[in-house]
């Protein structure tokens, strides 16, 4: 079994702070909590649900009633990204025993393994050109911005997407220049590794 990658040191001084306010019963903490990380879980869920909104909204609320009920379990041994999704994996397991999955949901649940690993190593691999703007690929390009961690995807869409400078992606982050172009090159690197993994899975479902 692969020894995961140690989280960042202010990462985990962040996300345990935030269990504590949480588990004091902050209201502030508890809407930060929730700003911070619905999108990307949502985004996280959905493509494993076959797009089914109604179904991931309901597993996203279940994944947050979840982890609150267990907030005393989380210890910083991951971010709070990464626990949260392995709360919905096991949601989407219970929900799929009896449901047939679409092929994207097939997709996504055989590489969930593969992809943990792309993010616990990832090198140089490009990002493939232009492929955020291909519509042909726009599935593609949703499930692996969902499979990664909300710092990389929001750092690829408004490079991508929202056509943003590094100065102005920096400081929407409340980063330095430097930090944030580490940031895109490891998210291109990721995203880079996690599309193409998935796009040769999809084919060999075809």
């Amino acid at each position: 079994m692969q020894t995961p990658a140690p989280v960042p040191r202010d990462l985990v001084t962040r996300d345990l702070a935030v269990r504590d306010a949480l588990l004091l019963g902050e209201r502030e903490a508890a809407e930060g909590f929730f700003r911070r990380h619905l999108g990307s879980l949502y985004e996280f869920v959905h493509y494993r649900v076959g797009g089914d909104r109604a179904v991931a909204e309901d597993l996203v609320q279940d994944t947050f009633l979840t982890a609150l009920e267990r907030l005393t379990a989380f210890d910083g041994r991951s971010s709070l990204h990464t626990w949260l999704c392995g709360i919905a994996r096991n949601k989407i397991r219970a929900h799929r025993r009896n449901r047939r999955p679409l092929a994207m949901e097939d997709v996504l649940a055989e590489a969930d393994p593969e992809i943990e690993a792309i993010l616990l190593a990832i090198d140089r691999t490009p990002l493939p050109e232009g492929v955020l703007e291909l519509e042909e690929t726009k599935e593609l390009v949703g499930a692996t911005l969902s499979s990664l961690p909300p710092d990389y995807r929001d750092a690829l869409v408004h490079k991508y997407v929202d056509e943003l400078s590094t100065a102005e992606i920096a400081a929407r982050a409340g980063k330095g220049e430097k930090a944030c172009e580490s940031t895109l090159h490891r998210a291109r690197a990721a995203f880079g590794r996690v599309f193409t993994l998935l796009a040769s899975k999809r084919g060999g479902h075809a």
